[in-house]
């Protein structure tokens, strides 16, 4: 009997600047799985409600086709509840557990110049806004991991712990 590898995604979630893609792309290294940024599906300059659909299939169709190959998929995406409610049962339906984590930094952290990202004015509203929202600290998810003040290894190690947990 040949043994199938288990399917998993894991999505994190939390404003913009939270390290959704850096350390998203750092752990998918780790476990060696795939990397989806979910920017990458979205409809370019359309509101979130014009493209939330679409994108959700999106990204849930490549997800179930890069788990085929590695088992583990890692998605960089900042989730409201309805994309959650979507994607559990879609990767409940196709066989794969999901694991969503916060990342949770606050503003001042994340527009600090010593993380080497700038951000605009619009960018910059949008943050405050996501961090109020709750972007970071989502009550659907299965943990919190706090990528604001530790640096990039040691948020990355807690990831991984995290995840393996």
């Amino acid at each position: 009997m040949v043994a199938t590898r288990r399917r998993r995604v894991i999505v994190l979630t939390g404003p913009i600047g939270a390290g959704k893609t850096t350390l998203g792309r750092a752990l998918a290294r780790t476990l060696g799985g795939c990397f989806i940024d979910g920017d990458d599906h979205a409809l370019p300059g359309q509101p979130w409600y014009v493209s939330s659909l679409r994108t959700s299939r999106a990204i849930v169709e490549a997800a179930m086709t890069a788990s085929t190959e590695s088992g583990d998929v890692v998605v960089a995406y900042p989730l409201r509840c309805i994309n959650w409610i979507y994607y559990r049962r879609r990767f409940a339906e196709a066989g794969a557990a999901m694991l969503v984590v916060n990342l949770h930094a606050t503003f001042e952290q994340i527009v600090d110049a010593e993380r080497g990202r700038v951000f605009d004015e619009r960018e910059r509203c949008r943050i405050a806004e996501m961090i109020q929202q709750g972007y970071g600290a989502r009550a659907f998810a299965a943990t919190t991991v706090d990528t604001g003040s530790p640096p990039f290894a040691e948020a990355l190690a807690e990831l991984v712990k995290a995840v393996r947990r």
